[in-house]
């Protein structure tokens, strides 16, 4: 009888094997056995598994072309740029509320500095197109998808693009109408803060952040709703090809979308009234380096995807 194994070794073991589900299934399929030996062998702890986790980032950006043929490469390239494209919808809105929703703080600053302006018009324009390609490239393929779903599982994955988002707009109504009802924020106008304080709806800082958290959470459930579906079901056909044809289109208006958030941001950091709360330097810190992660791998993501679907609309 073997030794039962010790408490940390077990824990790293888990470790090393929940940073493996992180990667693509068709990757864990062909490694997945190798990796756990050779870590096993070697004793990895937590340092490996983070090492592991990390590294799942470009096998999902860029999967490895001997493991897909031309459809699947198309389907893990949607999964990607469907879950990038929601977390840039979801900053998208933060920004609306936070800066573009706040005409009556940027009155002088917009006369002042058109750009700004410019960039709320470029914003609009772009997001607007970007949702109408995922509208048109995204439903048919998801309409085939509900009507060959063979389980109740399949389907409920595909409906979570619709489930989620409403649950998630009537839990924001109702933390509207409690924090409403507790009072409303005082501001003192005459004094800066941040702008997540001077605001944030009505609903008061903390309220907005766990609408923020709540809001992303749903983006990305939502999209990982039809990635799931789409690794399951396995989508052929012209669909998928105007799918990922779609899905570049989104991206790089969304990306558009996002730079000319960057461009508003900056100048209202630079430009806006000390009271308006656009000149904590953290707000760039996190929003500009979440911005580019997200456009990048979401234009290289469809990227790839646009490149797999040349041979099989030729075919």
């Amino acid at each position: 009888m073997s030794a039962p194994e010790p408490p940390a070794e077990r824990a790293a073991g888990v470790l090393v094997r929940a940073a493996l589900t992180l990667y693509p299934p068709a990757w864990r399929a062909r490694y997945g056995v190798e990796v756990l030996a050779l870590l096993d062998d070697s004793g990895g702890g937590a340092r490996a598994a983070a090492s592991l986790a990390w590294h799942a980032v470009p096998a999902w950006v860029s999967p490895p072309r001997h493991l897909h043929g031309g459809s699947a490469r198309m389907r893990s390239s949607l999964a990607t740029t469907g879950v990038a494209w929601a977390l840039l919808a979801g900053l998208g809105a933060v920004f609306a509320q936070l800066a573009q929703a706040q005409p009556a703080s940027q009155g002088a600053t917009l006369a002042q500095h058109p750009v700004i302006q410019w960039s709320y018009w470029a914003f609009d324009g772009c997001v607007v197109v970007s949702v109408l390609a995922v509208a048109v490239g995204g439903v048919p393929l998801w309409l085939n998808m509900l009507r060959t779903a063979p389980r109740r599982r399949e389907t409920a994955w595909l409906l979570a693009p619709v489930v989620v988002p409403a649950v998630f707009l009537l839990a924001a109504f109702a933390i509207g109408r409690l924090a409403g009802r507790a009072g409303p924020a005082v501001v003192v106008p005459s004094r800066s803060g941040s702008v997540a304080v001077l605001a944030n709806g009505g609903v008061g800082p903390w309220w907005f952040l766990t609408l923020v958290v709540l809001g992303f959470a749903a983006a990305v459930l939502s999209a990982t709703g039809p990635a799931v579906a789409l690794r399951r079901l396995r989508p052929e056909g012209s669909a998928i090809v105007l799918a990922t044809r779609a899905a570049m289109l989104a991206a790089v208006t969304m990306g558009l979308a996002g730079a000319a958030s960057v461009v508003a941001a900056l100048g209202l950091y630079l430009w806006a009234p000390a009271d308006a709360g656009y000149h904590e330097g953290w707000q760039l810190a996190v929003y500009l380096p979440a911005v580019l992660l997200a456009v990048a791998v979401a234009i290289v993501s469809a990227a790839r995807g646009l490149r797999s679907a040349r041979p099989t609309a030729a075919a």
